[in-house]
């Protein structure tokens, strides 16, 4: 086989013209569930377990809280997203996830048994590299595995699967927390390492674009064989014909993470997305989940009450992803992030107002649609808003220097949370510059994309 010099877009275009089969949903579900473990079980594992074990046994007070939180949700993670994001881009996509998974498992489950504060923050930083690594890579592998009409499509549906396995962690955490509140860290390490990380081991292929993009044509041509011929099998007519001019690939392989900031193509898509993650991190994603839990205690829940809650809005972000995929590219990615950022913040308006404990757990059920579908839409909107070449590194530096947001966000809160009547400094904190302001600046800054080819919008 002859060795091509140049990064041609060949792998691109015979991904882009398959038909979706059950080998895409496969995938892109096993990643997710991937995702939704590690994230769900050791993403913020404070926030389980300082209103029901660490508070009441007075282990740590609410400042050391917001110290740890912000740890495991800022720095640890900011991390994580630059040391898989450089793996990912150095080493390929699929040992980036398998690390992130083992990771993931290794480091959660010293939290059944430190106690003393500082151990507290060495391990809050290290068990949440894992979630950096998965949060790094799941958007990204999975657009580069699927063509431009179903990319939506199975991105969202297969996301939504997240809420399901956070019913589960949930259902799991109502059952033992706290009365066997060491038993579900041991079973979620024991998740991620005895089973996640050998289906992954085995049916996760490399993907072909990487592998092109960095010069590595026979493996390339070997993974996308064996693709296609899964795919093949899987669908009933020939598969069609490939347009290599539809994905040609501008500029060349291996760019630098310069051009992100140099280029006037990614200058300024990059200084955007850097802002709306600075924000929407400490807001709707983390500085809403540092203290939801402890909101609802402070109204009289319960751990139960508390946990089922949880569960339940999972269980309604499902339907909210199964809604937003079954729009698919007929609704702009940035327009349903303005909607989702509106949705959390009328939803928390109203559970200040209200401030009954029914209307707050129903709030935090549609605030928890609003934050699930504006935090994976803006994950698709990163990965695809760039070339193969410098994915990786885009995600990095976007996704990555906004966990700053939570870190600096988060380590506020405690402060925040205890000024104006019914904790009014923490529910605009997560309402203006946390929800409002990110979701208008994707509104009406972002790029469209919807039904694009990869390497056409990202050039």
């Amino acid at each position: 086989m002859v060795e091509r010099t140049s990064y041609d877009g060949v792998m691109a275009a015979r991904i882009d013209r398959l038909p979706l089969t059950r080998v895409q949903w496969q995938l892109a579900i096993l990643v997710e569930v991937t995702w939704g473990f590690i994230i769900f079980d050791t993403d913020g594992i404070g926030a389980r377990l300082y209103p029901f074990v660490w508070r009441p046994n007075h282990i740590i007070d609410v400042v050391q809280y917001a110290v740890i939180q912000a740890l495991q949700v800022g720095l640890g993670i900011l991390l994580g997203v630059y040391l898989m994001s450089y793996i990912a881009d150095r080493h390929g996509r699929r040992p980036a996830i398998l690390l992130a998974t083992l990771l993931g498992g290794l480091c959660i489950w010293p939290f059944a048994y430190v106690t003393d504060f500082a151990w507290m923050v060495v391990l809050s930083i290290l068990s949440t590299l894992g979630v950096g690594g998965i949060v790094a890579t799941h958007s990204t592998y999975l657009s580069e595995m699927t063509s431009p009409q179903v990319r939506n499509r199975v991105l969202l549906t297969s996301q939504g699967i997240t809420a399901l396995v956070a019913v589960g962690v949930n259902l799991l955490a109502f059952a033992w927390i706290p009365s066997n509140w060491q038993l579900f860290l041991w079973v979620s390490a024991a998740v991620e390492i005895a089973i996640l990380l050998p289906l992954l081991w085995w049916h996760l292929p490399e993907s072909p674009r990487w592998l092109e993009a960095h010069g590595r044509h026979q493996e390339a041509e070997r993974v996308m064989a064996i693709y296609e011929r899964r795919c093949q099998a899987a669908w009933v007519e020939p598969l069609p014909p490939p347009n290599p001019i539809l994905d040609r690939v501008v500029g060349a392989a291996g760019g630098s993470w310069t051009e992100l900031f140099t280029s006037p193509h990614y200058r300024g898509r990059t200084w955007l997305l850097i802002v709306v993650w600075l924000f929407a991190y400490a807001g709707l994603v983390y500085g809403v989940g540092a203290f939801a839990a402890v909101f609802m205690v402070d109204h009289g829940g319960s751990a139960h009450f508390v946990f089922l809650t949880i569960a339940v809005a999972y269980a309604a972000l499902f339907i909210g992803f199964l809604v937003n995929a079954r729009f698919g590219d007929r609704i702009e990615r940035r327009d349903v992030l303005f909607i989702a950022g509106v949705l959390f913040a009328v939803a928390w308006l109203v559970a200040w107002l209200v401030p009954d404990l029914s209307v707050i757990a129903a709030c935090y059920v549609v605030s928890r649609i609003g934050t699930g579908l504006f935090l994976f839409n803006l994950y698709n909107y990163t990965a695809v808003a760039y070339p193969t070449r410098i994915r990786s590194k885009a995600f990095a530096w976007t996704d990555g220097l906004g966990h700053l947001g939570a870190w600096a966000g988060v380590t506020s809160l405690g402060p925040l949370y205890a000024l104006g009547p019914n904790h009014l400094g923490w529910i605009l904190w997560i309402i203006i510059p946390g929800a409002l302001l990110p979701a208008a600046l994707i509104k009406f800054g972002g790029i469209r994309q919807a039904q694009a080819v990869l390497e056409q919008i990202s050039t």
